[in-house]
């Protein structure tokens, strides 16, 4: 599987839309899922003109979801701040 694919997965097409960044069905986080897919080929200008892309998760309970980047927590933006982000 390839998270940065030019055409999405059928999977994705059952997709719900998590208002957490988090499976709307177990609560899991985007890190557990079994699938992941970014929508980079139409992102979305904010109203400070950053872009914010759809990210889709197959999650290990068979949920199929998808949040905006920007709404990922905080603690998952910035890798760098990873205990084991070792940059080369």
């Amino acid at each position: 599987m390839d998270a940065f694919a030019t055409l999405p997965p059928e999977w994705t097409n059952q997709a719900i839309h998590a208002y957490e960044f988090c499976c709307p069905n177990c609560h899991s986080t985007s890190r557990e899922a079994e699938k992941v897919w970014l929508n980079r080929r139409s992102p979305v200008l904010t109203e400070d003109r950053r872009r914010k892309w759809q990210e889709f998760y197959y999650c290990h309970c068979a949920t199929v979801w998808w949040a905006w980047s920007n709404d990922r927590p905080p603690k998952d933006k910035d890798i760098s701040n990873q205990p084991d982000y070792n940059p080369t």
